[in-house]
C-alpha cells in the first residue's frame, strides 16, 4: 500500500505515524463527518490485531489524524479462553486493558486504504 497523505500525532505519549492512500483521501474529501479508526490489539489465548472502521464518533476521546481522519487504539484481553464460547460469540468475552503498562502501549505505524468499496487498514506496534 502506497501512502500518498500522512501526519503524526499521539497515543499514549507516543508518537504514531497515520498514513492514508489516495484512494483513501478521495473518499475521506466526500465525507460530511470524520471516519473513526478503532485499532485493537486482543491479549486472548493468541495476540490479535484488528482495525474496524466506525461511521460514527465513539463514546471515547479520539485524536485527529486531519479533519476527516480520527482515531483510538483500545487494548482488550479475553475473560475467558474457551473454543466453545468463542464459537458461540464469534471471539472470546474481553475487558478493556486499563493498567499502567497498558496505557505505554501504542501502535507506531497505521496504514489505511479503500479497496474495492471498502475500508482496509492495518497497523505495526
Amino acid at each position: 500500500m502506497a501512502s500518498a497523505f500522512n501526519n503524526t500525532v499521539q497515543i499514549n505519549g507516543r508518537t504514531v505515524l497515520v498514513e492514508w492512500t489516495n484512494a483513501a483521501a478521495r473518499e475521506l474529501a466526500r465525507r460530511t463527518q470524520p471516519l473513526v479508526v478503532e485499532m485493537e490489539l486482543y491479549f486472548s489465548c493468541l495476540v490479535k490485531k484488528f482495525v474496524r472502521f466506525h461511521e460514527a464518533p465513539p463514546q471515547r476521546q479520539t485524536v485527529a489524524a486531519s479533519d476527516k481522519l480520527e482515531l483510538f487504539f483500545r487494548p482488550v484481553t479475553s475473560i475467558a479462553c474457551s473454543f466453545e464460547v468463542a464459537d458461540r460469540l464469534g471471539r472470546q468475552p474481553e475487558i478493556e486493558l486499563d493498567t499502567c503498562n497498558a496505557r505505554k502501549i501504542a501502535p507506531k505505524r497505521v496504514a489505511i486504504d479503500f479497496v474495492r468499496g471498502a475500508w482496509t487498514g492495518k497497523y505495526w506496534v
